[in-house]
């Protein structure tokens, strides 16, 4: 791409009744900053109120931090951003769930070698870092599910030594009450779709996965996939749906080059794209980040 990078933004829509899965009206692209770009959408409702949390990806840092948007009813449009959670490592993928009353986000901290929950001492704004779940580890786009009192996980282990067709795709069975993992199973390492792109949602009294599909790029499609009730037993899955960015209809933008998440909530329904632009801001901070380190 010569002197253009690979950057991501967020769009939105009103959620309808087909959802994704058969649903082709339009988004609307949320503009990123001139100083980074936003990735990994989830939303969140409390309280009347419609939160969308993302990774920033900061040029300045050269690393994602967690940042949220709140729905701007009135105006009928998404809030300027908030940066609330920074780490000495790269943070992405900010799966938030409420629990037992409480509110708990699980992002991706692969960096830190680490698996990370945070607890909200004052929602949206203020999160307390709770114990390593899992140390020794590099595990990205962890995803919770709760069935019935059970909880479970899908997390991408990848190893820097070898090629990503090698990465693994985890079932982590949890003990819910404290979060502690009982057991750890290898499901796959088929990259067309193991690796996790959202919450897992039911939809028509059927369960859905939502995987990405990197077998030849990072960020290539979407795959919608339909389990059963025995899906954490017997580990099988039917692709319902792959979606493209060609697929993917938008008001304010050009078509996109790349997607990798979709959620959505009571309302919204959220996506990122992918795009290759110039960005001298982020050439000047890179070359600030090579002389500091000299």
């Amino acid at each position: 791409m010569g002197l253009k990078i690979e950057t991501w933004a967020l769009a939105f829509r009103n959620r309808k009744n087909g959802l994704i899965l058969n649903d082709n009206s339009e988004f609307t692209l949320i503009k990123s900053k001139k100083k980074g770009w936003f990735a990994d959408p989830f939303l969140f409702d409390n309280n009347g109120d419609t939160y969308l949390f993302a990774e920033f990806f900061s040029y300045k840092l050269s690393r994602g931090v967690i940042a949220y948007s709140k729905y701007d009813k009135k105006k009928a449009v998404f809030e300027e951003f908030k940066e609330i959670i920074t780490e000495d490592y790269h943070l992405s993928y900010p799966f938030v769930f409420d629990y037992n009353g409480n509110i708990y986000m699980m992002p991706e901290s692969n960096e830190s070698d680490s698996l990370y929950l945070y607890k909200a001492v004052d929602f949206p704004d203020k999160w307390e870092k709770l114990p390593p779940i899992i140390e020794k580890m590099k595990l990205v786009d962890t995803t919770p599910v709760f069935i019935g009192d059970k909880m479970y996980a899908l997390s991408l282990r990848i190893d820097n030594n070898k090629t990503e067709n090698k990465n693994e795709l985890l079932l982590l069975d949890f003990s819910s009450n404290d979060f502690k993992v009982n057991s750890i199973k290898n499901l796959k390492t088929d990259m067309s779709a193991a690796r996790p792109g959202g919450r897992f949602f039911k939809f028509n009294n059927r369960l859905y996965r939502v995987s990405q599909d990197c077998i030849d790029e990072y960020g290539k499609a979407i795959n919608i996939l339909e389990i059963d009730s025995n899906y954490f037993c017997n580990f099988k899955e039917l692709l319902v749906k792959k979606i493209t960015p060609k697929q993917i209809k938008l008001v304010n933008a050009k078509q996109s080059e790349g997607i990798h998440t979709y959620n959505f909530s009571d309302k919204f329904e959220v996506i990122d794209l992918k795009y290759y632009k110039y960005s001298f801001i982020r050439i000047i901070y890179k070359l600030i980040l090579l002389i500091k380190r000299k």
